[in-house]
């Protein structure tokens, strides 16, 4: 249920605001388009996605994934910034047809392997095109003749700008250590630009941002330039649908409430055609400052359009100071950017991940580097469909065994107090535990009316893949917030070891070998409480 407008709003607000400035003035730069495009888009998107959008808090704007289309399309077609923005207005459109033929909804049938090949592609992506700019030199669309350049850097680079980079990322790392509601990058952004300014350092600025939005129009292109349009903005629709729904997703999980994918994504269409109409960047839904505006206070979509309002007042007021800000501090946020995109979580327990997993995540994450963005995705949810029926092949599952009666499982609760029996449910887990198991995971947690216990049945479940092992992460996380305990019956070792190498934090404690002992063990624990 949303609450009305509150301080807090306003407070979450300006924070989300605060962290959004350095990285949209960053990413605008590593677009190509500059600094003033990456704050016209934060703006636009900020604004009009938060109150037409389906995520309560969520902030919008320019983010890794939207940036590198952008900075991909620019290269390839340089001098004709128009087909950027046409591009993203064309994508604004797509996502409002996306809305309205509910595909918002086919965000929870992604395999998370796919959505970690994708984000740790697109963080290395960043980091391979930033390493130039951290060192003053110029930054390349490509990330071969980015790792290419990096053989002459020691030939080229500028000390001024390395003295700068390295003294951002100290304050970006250090200064969290120290306390960590001070907002580090914007923190970064001010020391480095002053201690440039003070010993008059020469090395590659930003340059001066117009202290106005652009005049609202419509991009000028020709047919034939429809097909490369159409095409970008095809990606930048469907890159930007699924870095909102995730986005979403983190908020639910934060929250507790439960956004409306298709509605969230008819505000994102609606911001990025605001967008590209206003000279801006492409965006989606960012999680980092939307967490920021949670933490802070901001719960409402108020909270979220105002993070864009503050933006434009920096905008028309501190516009011409941005001139002096140097291109490598830049370089430094978006470094650490790339590097907190990656997807550290999986990377550290990669040797121990089933290797289907594994194979999905690696291709992802090689066609997201090398190939295409959305080539990518669709290659890794098919292949990840492919292994999953093999796997379920290969799965023995077929057994004679005598059924659970109804009338059996009377007997064995008919000892236990009608009060309990209403509060204690049993989630009976029939075949695998896999991504198209996500969403079932996810709305059996809303119908637990009164619950006090959940007992988890997995006799008749012979695997689990990474997706389903966190979505049971999650779930459970949800009942604990709840007072709802989780009981655990019949997993098998080899579930149990696929829980603990993919590193979901579920606590097996509560773990029974057959059904009547855990109704035994509730029965105990209510009586004790009485």
């Amino acid at each position: 249920m949303s609450r009305r407008f509150q301080f807090t709003d306003l407070l979450g607000g300006l924070m989300a605001a605060i962290v959004a400035l350095p990285l949209c003035l960053a990413f605008g730069v590593a677009s190509g388009l500059g600094a003033a495009a990456g704050l016209y888009g934060a703006i636009a998107l900020g604004i009009i996605a938060a109150l037409f959008g389906g995520t309560p808090g969520q902030c919008s704007g320019p983010t890794g994934p939207m940036t590198v289309v952008a900075a991909a399309l620019l290269s390839a077609n340089t001098e004709r910034p128009e087909l950027v923005f046409a591009a993203v207005i064309a994508a604004g459109f797509f996502q409002i047809i996306l809305s309205r033929v509910k595909a918002g909804e086919l965000i929870s049938y992604v395999p998370y392997p796919v959505i970690s090949g994708f984000m740790s592609g697109i963080g290395i992506i960043i980091i391979a095109i930033e390493m130039g700019p951290l060192f003053g030199l110029p930054a390349t669309g490509n990330v071969l003749e980015a790792v290419k350049s990096w053989l002459t850097i020691h030939q080229q680079f500028n000390s001024n700008a390395v003295i700068i980079s390295t003294t951002a990322l100290g304050i970006i790392y250090l200064l969290p250590k120290i306390s960590k509601r001070l907002p580090s990058t914007l923190i970064a952004i001010i020391v480095t630009t002053w201690l440039a300014y003070i010993f008059k350092m020469d090395l590659p600025r930003i340059g001066e941002i117009p202290a106005a939005l652009p005049v609202a129009k419509l991009p000028n292109i020709s047919v034939t330039d429809l097909h490369t349009v159409i095409q970008n903005g095809l990606t930048l629709a469907v890159l930007g649908a699924i870095d909102s729904l995730l986005t979403s997703l983190v908020m639910d999980k934060i929250t507790g409430n439960r956004h409306d994918s298709n509605k969230e994504l008819f505000g994102q269409g609606l911001g990025n055609i605001a967008a590209g109409i206003f000279c801006g960047l492409p965006g989606a839904g960012a999680t980092m400052r939307s967490m920021v505006n949670i933490k802070s206070g901001g719960r409402t979509r108020i909270s979220g359009a105002l993070h864009g309002l503050i933006l434009l007042v920096i905008l028309l007021s501190f516009g011409p100071i941005t001139a002096l800000i140097p291109l490598a501090s830049l370089a430094a946020i978006l470094l650490s950017v790339g590097l907190s995109i990656l997807d550290w979580r999986v990377l550290k327990s990669i040797t121990k991940t089933p290797k289907s997993d594994v194979i999905v995540m690696s291709t992802v994450l090689l066609l997201t580097i090398f190939v295409d963005l959305i080539i990518a995705v669709l290659v890794g949810v098919a292949l990840a469909s492919v292994l999953f029926v093999k796997k379920l092949a290969d799965a023995r599952t077929s057994s004679i065994a005598n059924l659970n009666s109804l009338d059996e499982l009377c007997h064995l609760t008919e000892h236990v107090p009608e009060p309990i029996r209403k509060s204690a449910y049993s989630y009976v887990l029939n075949g695998p535990i896999f991504f198209g198991e996500a969403k079932n995971i996810a709305d059996a947690v809303d119908k637990l009316f009164g619950a006090k216990y959940v007992i988890l049945r997995f006799a008749n479940v012979p695997f689990m893949d990474q997706t389903g092992a966190f979505s049971l992460e999650t779930a459970i996380e949800k009942w604990e917030q709840n007072n709802i305990i989780a009981l655990f019956v019949g997993m098998p070792p080899h579930i149990k070891k696929i829980l603990e190498d993919t590193g979901a934090r579920i606590d097996l404690t509560n773990s029974f070998e057959q059904f009547e002992h855990a109704i035994n063990a509730i029965d105990v624990w209510e009586s004790q409480q009485t």
